[in-house]
């Protein structure tokens, strides 16, 4: 009896061990699945609130630049960028813009496209399809624009619409200092000799255009005052040429314009049977023998370029110049050449008044400009004119199109890349 009762107290014990040692097992593995449960909790709690910190900092984009050009462009330096982040989360974390600098151009140039597509262009296709018959109209001028001084000092040049940058601060930091840059006119004079075919910048739809026409919409030109609070009154002028002089600009782009429209009207001299007939006789006339086929060409070459001089003079007094010409939109005859005669208004006005307008022509030179430097150039005119307007030490080298978030929490690595 004594031998049983002892085995029975025996196994009473040893389940009491077994169960104990089961019950610590469970006790430890739901404490184990309580922590880490309460780890991941806390981690997918402050992973939604460093997500919605980082997308709190891309709203602190600047309102103006929004406002005025339809792009985002966050402003601050990392160490601000990251106190703000602290203060909308309390986590010992770092933000970071410098991978989103707007040094490059690839990210604005995205946000520009962007934006002409989600607002279908406002105006995009005006008359840009209707060819040589058609064409974008001018309006107004730039010439009641008053001239009130400029970014950080700038002054202003003679006359009531035209300006010259000269604040040394605003010049060096603008954003297309340091990107290369063809000539204008040296790309005109190459252009005038192949743009048989111009459909291709008239296509609108293409990414292109879109940059080209968001460019005609947002900034001033020679012939369309876009936004009276603009520092240059030839802003479009400046994209292409990236002079500092609204004189300069303006200039060069009629000297491009007239490179583009000499080649092309040679062209039509030489296909046109009576005109080549005239210079033939003019020729015998001035130089009779052997040397008169010298003669001829410089005739041509004169004439095309009298009539280029011309086209350009039309433009801006709001008239209309077709890429391809005929008889009936040539405007000066082989006399007017040889006398002198240049018009009782300063220009000959042809017969019709069809083709395309000085917006136009414009557009054909952007055409020919390099994605870059035209962004580039686009970001210099929002620093100056934010810098003019808003804020005088604004900084496009200081904004960036997204920001970087990097956090430690709970021995955790958590990281975030946020773009507008």
């Amino acid at each position: 009896m004594r031998i049983e009762s002892t085995f029975i107290h025996q196994k009473r014990g040893s389940s009491a061990v077994f169960l104990a040692v089961i019950l610590a097992s469970l006790m430890t593995i739901t404490l184990t699945l309580v922590f880490a449960g309460r780890n991941q909790a806390r981690i997918s709690i402050a992973d939604g609130s460093l997500n919605l910190a980082a997308v709190s900092l891309l709203s602190e984009y600047d309102y103006y630049v929004q406002r005025d050009y339809g792009l985002f462009l966050l402003q601050g330096t990392d160490p601000q960028l990251s106190r703000s982040l602290r203060d909308y989360t309390g986590f010992n974390a770092k933000a970071s813009a410098g991978r989103f600098s707007t040094v490059s151009t690839d990210p604005v140039r995205k946000q520009i496209l962007d934006y002409m597509k989600s607002t279908g262009g406002a105006g995009l296709i005006r008359d840009a399809v209707s060819g040589d018959s058609g064409g974008s109209e001018s309006s107004g001028g730039a010439g009641g624009r008053e001239s009130s001084g400029g970014p950080g000092g700038s002054e202003s040049s003679g006359g009531s619409a035209d300006r010259t940058l000269r604040h040394g601060p605003t010049i060096t930091s603008l954003p297309s200092r340091s990107w290369p840059d063809a000539d204008i006119i040296t790309e005109a004079r190459g252009l005038g000799e192949k743009l048989t075919n111009p459909e291709a910048i008239f296509r609108t739809g293409t990414n292109k255009f879109l940059m080209d026409e968001y460019i005609l919409q947002k900034f001033n030109r020679a012939d369309h005052v876009n936004a009276a609070d603009h520092f240059f009154s030839g802003e479009v002028e400046y994209i292409i040429c990236g002079q500092l002089s609204d004189e300069k600009n303006k200039q060069r782009v009629d000297l491009a314009l007239e490179a583009i429209r000499t080649g092309l009207n040679l062209s039509h001299i030489y296909s046109d049977p009576k005109k080549v007939e005239a210079i033939v006789a003019a020729a015998e006339v001035l130089t009779p023998g052997p040397i008169g086929v010298l003669t001829q060409a410089a005739i041509a070459a004169s004439w095309a370029a009298a009539e280029a001089v011309n086209d350009v003079k039309l433009l801006h007094k709001g008239r209309k110049v077709p890429i391809i010409k005929t008889d009936a939109s040539w405007a000066i005859d082989l006399d007017s050449i040889l006398e002198g005669y240049s018009g009782e208004d300063g220009c000959i006005h042809p017969s019709v008044n069809t083709g395309r307008t000085y917006g136009d022509y414009l557009r054909i030179l952007l055409y020919v400009k390099e994605d870059n430097i035209l962004t580039a150039r686009i970001l210099d005119l929002i620093q100056i004119n934010m810098r003019k307007n808003y804020d005088e030490k604004f900084l496009v080298q200081e904004c960036a199109t997204g920001v970087s978030v990097d956090a430690d929490v709970y021995g955790r690595k958590l990281s975030y890349d946020r773009i507008y």
